[in-house]
């Protein structure tokens, strides 16, 4: 028992301060996860393929998701992580989800463990106190879709290049496979690491090779190897269609050149976006989802903006005499990667910046967070004496203003289930279709074929969804066209607010359900 207890008390203080940081971020990211995730179109297209290959009805695919408004499809990693996670926890939506849940929760340690590779352990813990309630990694962990898991795998990546770099002589078989697998599998899950991994990854060893790095040959066909092998799905697939995917990635690369605006314009949006994009990452204020200039001027997003433009252009002239000032190897390559990272991102966001919204900034997420450590190293050296008061102020108001988002939008999630609801249609959730599902069910009587029409912005987001239930028992829902009739059972959905109404309009009710914000009716035929 003494020794237990003299153990103890020599584990550190940080130490249990991070597995609170945790545990905070865990109760974020599963509070309600069943009942609240998002489950729309595209979670229902990625469900019904991973339940055929788990059900033995299809392969495994080759391919994973086509990347967006091209024909290119990305490597298979996002749907074998769901086929995996299904055949361990069972065949449903939620489960399927799982790899990202649990790739959200990983990547707050890894923030930590990265942080410290530069900043000191109170402003790490700070920063990765930020990181596990933001808003923005919250709100990207509690659905199923291919993107959201790039934090973690990102890290990663970056974490393995920074022990090459620093540390070739330790750069044993280990850390090659696990810079191997964060390539392989990051290049699959969006096209910008498509891109940037490699590029990052080529220019690390090219700067090893010129310095005559011992061993470097071995590390190189150790990464190269696996990366190679868990991208062996992609190169089947172009074997077997002549380069057909392929040609869709340079087809989609110069149809999304076309749209730009030109590249002084494009360079003026793209930055800012990296400036909209760090403070929503920070502080849970979105200016615009697209980066809309003429957002900033309304209400308090000016205000926003311009601390925008101070943490992220000043963040980066602080990483420069950082750099500059700093003399250990293994920090300087910190700052080396981060920043080289940050330009590469933001040269390629160049011909895409009329294309770019929040959602990408999923891959440099980790960055905002740098920069702001990189201001709380000055406060350190401006004002040695009040400098942790000041970092913990400003820590805690970012975390609070993130907090109150968090709950804000899962005060939202629980409306959608209220009949008084004034919820939009940007989601629909998966408790409301399993149930909107069940209901059809059990009122098609002896039909495998039912007939859904009304609200058409719910029948755009949910229809998909509640097909994919309904047909795991057989029954095939089509859409009412131009209010026409139907031979099959028929199904009207229409919000709530309106059921009364709907019920005193149409004597042909047969039975009728509210799931919160919407009710579905059964009508005669």
């Amino acid at each position: 028992m003494n020794s237990f207890v003299s153990t103890f008390r020599k584990i550190s203080p940080s130490v249990f301060v991070l597995a609170a940081i945790f545990i905070i971020g865990i109760f974020l990211r599963t509070f309600y996860f069943h009942d609240w995730l998002r489950f729309n179109a595209d979670q229902s297209r990625d469900a019904g393929i991973v339940s055929d290959v788990v059900e033995g009805k299809t392969p495994a695919p080759l391919l994973g998701p086509k990347a967006g408004g091209t024909e290119f499809r990305l490597g298979s990693a996002f749907y074998i992580f769901q086929i995996a996670s299904a055949s361990l926890f069972g065949n449903r939506p939620d489960t399927m989800a799982y790899p990202d849940l649990i790739s959200s929760l990983l990547a707050i340690p890894l923030l930590y463990a990265f942080l410290r590779l530069y900043f000191e352990r109170k402003t790490a813990l700070f920063l990765t106190a930020l990181f596990a309630v933001s808003f923005y990694g919250v709100k990207y962990s509690r659905f199923a879709w291919n993107p959201n898991s790039l934090p973690f795998w990102t890290l990663l990546f970056f974490f393995s290049l920074h022990r090459l770099l620093a540390f070739p002589e330790k750069a044993g078989v280990v850390w090659s496979i696990i810079l191997g697998v964060a390539l392989g599998v990051g290049v699959q899950l969006h096209t910008l690491t498509l891109i940037l991994f490699p590029i990052a990854a080529a220019l690390t060893f090219g700067y090893l090779a010129f310095l005559r790095r011992e061993r470097l040959g071995r590390v190189f066909l150790v990464v190269s190897t696996v990366a190679v092998l868990l991208n062996a799905g992609q190169i089947l697939s172009e074997i077997r269609t002549g380069g057909e995917n392929l040609s869709a990635f340079f087809s989609g690369i110069d149809a999304k050149e076309e749209k730009g605006s030109g590249f002084s314009k494009n360079i003026v949006k793209d930055s800012v976006c990296f400036v909209q994009g760090s403070v929503y990452i920070l502080t849970s204020h979105e200016i615009s989802d697209t980066c809309d200039t003429k957002s900033i001027r309304n209400g308090s997003n000016g205000i926003f903006f311009a601390g925008g433009i101070l943490l992220f252009f000043g963040g980066i002239a602080l990483a420069f005499r950082a750099f500059y000032r700093e003399r250990e190897a293994s920090k300087r390559y910190f700052l080396i990667i981060n920043m080289a990272f940050l330009l590469l991102s933001f040269l390629l966001f160049i011909p895409l910046a009329n294309e770019i919204s929040m959602r990408f900034f999923l891959v440099t997420v980790f960055l905002p967070f740098i920069l702001l450590g990189l201001w709380f190293n000055l406060f350190v050296e401006v004002f040695p004496r009040w400098a942790f008061v000041g970092i913990a102020a400003i820590s805690s108001i970012l975390i609070l203003a993130n907090v109150y988002a968090v709950q804000q939008s899962f005060s939202e999630y629980a409306s959608y289930l209220d009949k008084h609801s004034e919820a939009g249609m940007d989601n629909v959730l998966l408790r409301e279709v399993e149930e909107a599902a069940d209901f059809i069910v059990s009122r098609s009587g002896d039909s495998n074929t039912v007939s859904l029409g009304g609200d058409s912005r719910y029948l755009f987001k949910a229809l998909k969804s509640i097909r994919y239930f309904t047909e795991k028992q057989g029954i095939d829902i089509i859409q009412q066209k131009n209010g026409k009739t139907d031979t099959f059972p028929q199904f009207i959905v229409d919000n709530t607010k309106h059921a009364d109404d709907f019920l005193k309009e149409n004597p042909d009710v047969i039975d009728w359900k509210t799931i919160g914000r919407f009710t579905l009716f059964q009508v005669r035929r």
